[in-house]
């Protein structure tokens, strides 16, 4: 057989394009309470209104004067944000390939504004939130910012997340009175906590929990100390170089001082959304690009801590 053999050699190819493994969907919003979601909000900056606690007054004598509570109003601001993806598809590539790649676009940027939704609310949950004022007797609203309680981070660098700290988070929630029960409470972490979670007996020993998260592998969507857990990987390129960090991620400088995560665990009632703009996909033709085709979706949203005692920073050794 003659050595150029090779040149008649066939190579094959398909028109099934195959997605990355990702997040493809929010995890973060639809464990808000519905309550605190804003929908169609046509404003640059949107409200959610607060009325603080009271004890009522014991009644000492029957004909004696009423005392009238003065319940605290108060309201913290967001400011909307707009987000977008998009990508082109031109008719001078598909014509040329076994590939329509408009479909798949399509899914990974909707999927791509998912994960941006669930990064407003880790970082507007986790960041400063925007209170708003009204000076008396002018209706002047004033801003300000009012930072996360420093007594609500929880944990150290240099430890694994363990049932300790869990229990510690759970009992600060509790003294603010945050309701507890099924779905009530959000606990969400980062497959670098995962293996410190599955090494906690009292979370996987059929002595302690109905859970059996070995033979899961994850606790994902699992109800265990009172908590939801909420899994929420860090997003990566194909060569796994990291280009988004979702849950707050600080590097190791040393073996004294390792890589930390920032968990969130938050009650449902405690964050508000504000929604401009569900995500909305278009595909148009654009003349300005040689008719390509431009698939683009967007959203305008953004969220912001109502209640700030209901909110924690739990940080944990990142594996």
């Amino acid at each position: 057989m003659a050595v150029t053999i090779d040149q008649y050699w066939s190579y094959r190819f398909h028109d099934q394009i195959h997605l990355q493994y990702q997040q493809m969907s929010m995890r973060l919003q639809d464990k808000i309470d519905p309550m605190m979601v804003h929908r169609d909000v046509s404003a640059a900056i949107d409200h959610h209104e607060r009325l603080g606690a009271l004890i009522a007054n014991d009644v000492i004598s029957p004909f004696g004067q009423t005392k009238i509570l003065n319940p605290l109003h108060s309201r913290r601001a967001v400011a909307l944000q707009s987000s977008d993806a998009a990508v082109l598809v031109s008719d001078e590539n598909t014509l040329r390939s076994m590939v329509n790649p408009q479909n798949a676009y399509t899914q990974t940027i909707v999927a791509a504004l998912g994960r941006r939704a669930d990064l407003h609310v880790i970082n507007d949950g986790l960041g400063s939130a925007q209170v708003a004022s009204v000076t008396a007797g002018t209706g002047v609203i004033t801003y300000a910012t009012q930072a996360m309680l420093s007594a609500n981070y929880l944990g150290t660098s240099v430890t694994s997340i363990n049932l300790a700290t869990i229990i510690k988070t759970a009992a600060l929630l509790s003294k603010s009175a945050c309701p507890n029960g099924a779905g009530e409470r959000i606990f969400a972490y980062a497959p670098g906590q995962l293996a410190d979670l599955l090494a906690i007996t009292q979370a996987s020993s059929s002595d302690f929990t109905k859970n059996t998260i070995h033979d899961r592998g994850t606790i994902n969507n699992l109800d265990w100390e009172g908590f939801t857990w909420v899994e929420i990987p860090d997003v990566l390129d194909p060569a796994n170089a990291v280009l988004q960090r979702m849950l707050p991620y600080t590097a190791g400088a040393s073996a004294a001082a390792p890589a930390t995560r920032t968990c969130m665990a938050f009650h449902k009632s405690a964050i508000g959304l504000s929604i401009g703009r569900d995500i909305t996909t278009k595909i148009n033709e654009r003349p300005d690009l040689n008719n390509s085709i431009q698939v683009r979706s967007v959203m305008m949203q953004a969220a912001v801590r109502v209640w700030d005692a209901a909110v924690c920073g739990v940080y944990a050794l990142e594996n």
